[in-house]
């Protein structure tokens, strides 16, 4: 499982998602997959172009067809290394393609793709959804708001934190209350009063990125002390891509030593 988290203000976009990576069983008679084993050093965020003020994170199956996410991400950026891209979009729409051309039809995953188009002052987001095999059209998230929260993957911990209710609260009240009227009030009153606001678009980025780390934060230590197996944890990956500085790592894992490979730094 995942937590992977998008926050959209003012001066930019910081991303961050967790390091879990669940091995699962096959379904029992109720549909339930078992979690076989739980891996803690999976890579979900990426530069998508390097150089560009382009970055992506990931969720749901995590690798394709034998290989990982990560793997896929990087023969991505190999085969794209001397395109120009103007836009968000288009790059994001490239890697549409791409992945079409790699995906098998037990595939069920997806991306959000957020930077800045060449020529423009705020930054975008794109969702790229694939489900059993089938990918969508690339959907824009929230253009016209300066502030934007997405949170994808194992969702419930942040959904009740900031919206107040989550789909098992949305299934209770639908199966005790009979009319369709009265529930969908019900809903909307709790959304609207128990919804945590949390940040403004004209934040820092300082400010953006210590929000980021602690919903991430509060996901992980969720996933931790609730009882069964932990599928959100590993170390938290952050980046910021910004107009002027564009792509930065906050803080990121490394299977290596740091100081032992300089090049390979330099390379990535």
């Amino acid at each position: 499982m995942t937590i992977a988290i998008a926050l959209k203000i003012n001066d930019g976009i910081v991303l961050a998602t967790d390091s879990a990576s669940t091995i699962v069983g096959e379904e029992n008679e109720e549909g339930v997959r078992s979690v076989y084993h739980t891996y803690f050093t999976a890579d979900k965020l990426f530069n998508l172009k390097k150089g560009s003020p382009v970055g992506a994170i990931t969720w749901g199956n995590g690798s394709v067809n034998n290989e990982s996410i990560s793997t896929l991400v990087k023969n991505f950026r190999e085969k794209t290394k001397e395109e120009e891209y103007e836009s968000v979009e288009v790059i994001a729409n490239d890697f549409k393609i791409f992945l079409k051309n790699k995906i098998s039809p037990e595939t069920s995953l997806g991306f959000l793709i957020g930077g800045y188009s060449r020529g423009k002052g705020h930054p975008e987001m794109f969702l790229i959804s694939i489900d059993k095999g089938s990918i969508k059209e690339i959907e824009e998230i929230n253009p016209n708001d300066p502030l934007s929260i997405s949170w994808f993957g194992e969702t419930i911990f942040l959904s009740r934190l900031l919206l107040g209710l989550d789909k098992e609260l949305i299934n209770i009240i639908e199966d005790n209350v009979n009319d369709k009227k009265i529930s969908n009030k019900i809903l909307n009153d709790i959304h609207e009063k128990l919804q945590l606001p949390l940040g403004v678009p004209a934040m820092p980025i300082q400010d953006a990125i210590d929000l980021v780390k602690f919903l991430a934060d509060i996901s992980v230590n969720s996933s931790r002390f609730v009882p069964g197996p932990q599928v959100i944890g590993g170390p938290i990956d952050i980046a910021v891509i910004t107009k002027h500085e564009g792509f930065k790592w906050i803080q990121r894992k490394h299977y290596y030593n740091e100081k032992l490979n300089l090049t390979t730094m330099e390379d990535e």
